[in-house]
């Protein structure tokens, strides 16, 4: 199986549900569970919404990281699901900084 085709699968919500409990990770499932509710989503529309901004946002080095752990992986399928997921839950979980950091807009629209 190739690398797109694993990222398909998991951008499926119930294969994403399914696999998210087959990693047997309860913190893991703890964030998604927390993050899926700050966006009103259910734990596979966010785990599969995960997968799918890491496969459309993710840069240079975290697609090197992502190689890694499929290389290493006893499991490379469920290693790549949980790279993929950590990486979405540490955007989502950043500060966000102030909007309109800097600007004189009044929060009206920067020009």
């Amino acid at each position: 199986m190739q690398l797109g085709d694993i990222i398909r699968g998991f951008s499926e919500e119930a294969v994403a549900s399914e696999t998210l409990l087959a990693c047997n990770d309860l913190v893991l499932v703890a964030r998604v569970d927390e993050a899926a509710r700050r966006y009103e989503e259910t734990v596979g529309e966010y785990a599969s919404g995960a997968v799918r901004r890491f496969a459309n946002l993710a840069g240079n080095e975290d697609w090197l990281g992502l190689m890694n752990v499929v290389e290493r992986a006893d499991d490379p399928g469920i290693g790549c699901f949980i790279y993929m997921i950590n990486w979405s839950l540490t955007k989502d979980e950043a500060p966000k900084p102030p909007a309109h950091a800097g600007c004189t807009c009044g929060g009206g629209g920067c020009s």
